[in-house]
């Protein structure tokens, strides 16, 4: 066999072990990757079966159970005689792109439905990530879900100056993203804003409100923003879907 298509069947050893995730569905798991990340073009015939038993030290029984999730999935097709050809890419229903500046991170989340969960006085202040300057007396926490069409995408823990909670409409925190809030409050200046990318994976919890397996991967964000006053008027945590994730970065 060609090195190359060795190569596009198994780059290393692989250890099946180490989950409790059937056999059949981790090698799907790679199987698809091997689409997303054009290994396996679209149009063109997959390594056959035998290789695909010989590189992965699999039973064949193991490999057509992984390709069957798959055909049934859109992303292959089987053809007696002929082989097995791939028939499309698996794509995300939408990109949530992290962005890095003020303006475009206040609209990330336009066009998104935000379900409100829980709303609670802060019972002491947030861990801060960021040193950004002195607490707020008080906080305002609240948990919210984002959502675009029937996927949940951004799960929100957010601690607000209660002096500021206080000001805002109640209805808007069904409907308006916080940065954009702070931003819309004509008296309320920006000192400072950073925020950290983190990369984990969901625990039962998240895993229950963004609708995944426990221990898919997530991208966190941690947010803090000051005023002009050296105060932390806003600590934040998203947790994201990782499959929804896009941050694009200009090398200089």
């Amino acid at each position: 066999m060609p090195l190359a298509e060795t190569m596009n069947i198994a780059r290393t050893t692989l250890d099946f072990d180490r989950g409790a995730v059937p056999l059949y569905q981790q090698l799907a798991t790679l199987f698809r990757r091997r689409i997303e990340t054009g290994d396996w073009a679209v149009g063109e015939r997959i390594p056959t079966l035998d290789d695909l038993v010989d590189g992965f030290g699999v039973a064949r029984a193991t490999v057509r159970q992984a390709l069957g999730l798959l055909e049934g999935e859109g992303l292959l097709s089987r053809h007696r005689g002929r082989g097995t050809f791939v028939t499309g890419r698996p794509d995300s229903p939408f990109w949530c792109e992290l962005q890095t500046d003020w303006v475009s991170v206040m609209e990330a989340h336009e066009g998104a439905r935000i379900e409100l969960l829980e709303t609670a006085n802060a019972p002491s202040a947030p861990r801060v990530l960021h040193d950004l300057g002195a607490p707020a007396p008080k906080y305002r926490y609240f948990r919210r879900r984002h959502w675009r069409e029937k996927t949940p995408y951004l799960v929100g823990d957010v601690f607000l100056d209660r002096r500021i909670y206080d000001r805002v409409h109640k209805p808007a925190f069904r409907r308006v993203p916080t940065l954009r809030i702070l931003h819309d409050m004509g008296d309320v200046e920006i000192g400072r804003a950073v925020q950290t990318l983190m990369i984990g994976t969901a625990d039962v919890e998240i895993a229950s409100l963004l609708q995944v397996p426990i221990n898919t991967p997530t991208a966190v964000l941690h947010r803090t923003v000051a005023d002009r006053q050296g105060t932390i008027i806003c600590v934040s945590v998203g947790v994201y879907r990782g499959e929804f994730v896009r941050l694009d970065m200009t090398l200089k």
